[in-house]
């Protein structure tokens, strides 16, 4: 005779169903929990090679420069060539207006070049400029720093000021930057 057995309570039955359920929903849990850090991690990661990508490193350098309002009251920038040195090598020349004397502002740039940790270059590397001059390097960039009194307009205008100039560029693109200084001193 077959032993029939007593039909389970309706609790027991839920209880084992429920059972189940809750292994199910840890997975989803954890598969969830899996993708959101995945997707976190995958825009950090794009977020940060695409700034790597999208900013020059010649204008990263030169914003890192950090002066007093006096010593940059306008700032001009120009820049030439590719940043990855396709047929020619990015350099950017940008230009400061100071209300300084040359001194002063020279000791404030040449201390935010070093703060931002340029090294000064050997003088065989320098390119050469007019005025108040420094070269740096750091990295694979090389910096090029110098200041001039401003020109006056006007002999009897009282003039004070001077006019800072730092070219930024790949240290691959100094021999350009040596032509092209040969070049001006030989037509002036």
């Amino acid at each position: 005779m077959a032993t029939d057995r007593p039909p389970r309570p309706t609790s027991d039955r839920l209880a084992h169903a429920l059972e189940g359920t809750g292994a199910r929903i840890e997975r989803l849990r954890m598969g969830v929990v899996a993708v959101v850090v995945s997707a976190a991690l995958l825009v950090a990661a794009v977020l940060f090679l695409g700034r790597a990508v999208t900013v020059d490193p010649t204008r990263r350098a030169a914003d890192e420069l950090t002066v007093p309002a006096w010593a940059a009251v306008s700032v001009a920038d120009e820049t030439y060539g590719s940043r990855w040195c396709l047929g020619e090598c990015r350099v950017r020349m940008r230009t400061w207006e100071s209300e300084g004397t040359v001194e002063d502002t020279s000791a404030v740039y040449w201390k935010a070049v070093l703060d931002a940790g340029w090294t000064p270059a050997d003088p065989a590397v320098c390119v050469g400029g007019v005025g108040e001059e420094g070269c740096y390097v750091r990295d694979e960039l090389y910096l090029e720093l110098w200041i001039v009194p401003v020109e006056c307009g006007d002999r009897y205008e009282l003039c004070v000021g001077s006019e800072v100039t730092a070219v930024v560029a790949s240290q691959a693109a100094l021999p350009r930057l040596a032509e092209d200084r040969r070049t001006a001193a030989e037509a002036g």
